[in-house]
């Protein structure tokens, strides 16, 4: 999965579900990763967490 398919998941749940960002991460890592960080590989994981910096750091301005 991509940068980009994990910034909309994020906007995704923010929006319905958690309007934390570590929230929401804590609900993706739970429920999309399923508990397990490489659980679809290394790469997905990497780009979910470049998606997560991504969205922290704006939310902090």
């Amino acid at each position: 999965m991509s940068v980009g398919y994990f910034d909309a998941y994020f906007k995704l749940v923010l929006a319905s579900r958690e309007p934390v960002v570590e929230k929401a991460k804590e609900f993706i890592e739970t429920n999309f990763f399923k508990g397990e960080a490489c659980y679809y590989g290394e790469q997905t994981h990497r780009n979910f967490m470049t998606a997560f910096n991504k969205l922290k750091r704006s939310t902090k301005k």
